[in-house]
């Protein structure tokens, strides 16, 4: 079976690589910026490991991909592609990226390494169908992007890298949780124990509400760091955030989750900007 190339590029989802290159980008900013050639190697190298990473995932997951409405377009859940062809893709991409990561130095290459690592083995191949807890202890994979950037820049990891990648892992509950109550029969269906398809949907919004309620005053607080342009930013989105889910909490339909799913993303990007033009300015 051939190995298309337009496949290969939709199993390496470019929007889940192009949020993860904004949290390197402002992690590089954040701790100062030190030139473009460090920047480059961390941002291909990682966006190589990402990549690589969501493909293993997508090919270790094609017999429940089919299962389930959102999932089941996937070139590897459709059989259009290679399974044995996929893995070797992937597990190329992230050995690569990590290697280009090093050329910056080792620890931005321990960090794209975790990342992938993590995502590929404790996330998609222990945690997602096993336990409800699988997106919370996986958000670290995210985190990874953050502090590969961080240490690009300054070659380690001190406090405001640190906190930067725990951002990170804090917004990844409530992002996913909408998507899991958005699609909570697929997720039942393939067999994965999202906390939606547990507890229900009340529940799920109830946990939204708490764990992006834990999240915004970490965010604020890290206009501490971050400036005052930061904190005018993480203010105006975390007040829309806030709106919206409440919103959820309130009425806890799909419809409503799939809103507040499509807000969270965005809300994500304009920190990381706000922190990247804080810096730059």
């Amino acid at each position: 079976m051939s190995v298309p190339l337009s496949s290969l590029f939709r199993l390496a989802k470019p929007r889940v690589v192009a949020l993860l290159d904004l949290a390197a980008l402002a992690g590089y900013f954040a701790a100062g910026f030190k030139g473009l050639l460090p920047l480059a190697l961390v941002l291909v190298g990682g966006s190589l490991a990402s990549a690589g990473a969501m493909m293993v995932n997508e090919a270790y997951e094609a017999n429940r991909d089919i299962k389930m409405e959102r999932t089941s377009w996937r070139p590897t859940a459709k059989q259009e592609i290679s399974i044995k062809a996929v893995y070797a893709v992937g597990s190329s991409l992230v050995a690569i990226g990590t290697g280009i990561a090093y050329l910056v130095n080792p620890l931005t290459a321990l960090f794209v390494a975790f990342g992938a690592l993590f995502y590929i083995f404790v996330y998609t191949v222990v945690l997602k169908p096993r336990h409800w807890s699988n997106i919370v202890i996986g958000g670290l994979a995210g985190s990874a992007a953050a502090w590969a950037g961080y240490s690009a820049s300054s070659g380690t990891l001190d406090l405001p890298g640190l906190l930067l990648g725990l951002l990170i892992f804090m917004w990844t509950p409530g992002h996913f949780w909408s998507l899991a109550l958005r699609y909570s029969q697929d997720y039942e269906r393939a067999g994965y124990p999202m906390l939606p398809v547990i507890y229900g949907e009340k529940v799920t919004a109830r946990a939204i509400a708490i764990s992006n309620a834990l999240m915004i005053p970490f965010a604020l607080a890290l206009g501490v760091w971050f400036g005052p342009l930061y904190l005018m930013l993480s203010v105006v989105a975390s007040a829309i955030l806030v709106y919206f889910t409440m919103r959820l909490y309130r009425n806890p339909t799909k419809e409503e989750a799939w809103i507040s799913f499509k807000v969270s993303s965005p809300y994500l990007a304009i920190l990381l900007l706000g922190i990247i033009l804080s810096r730059a300015l």
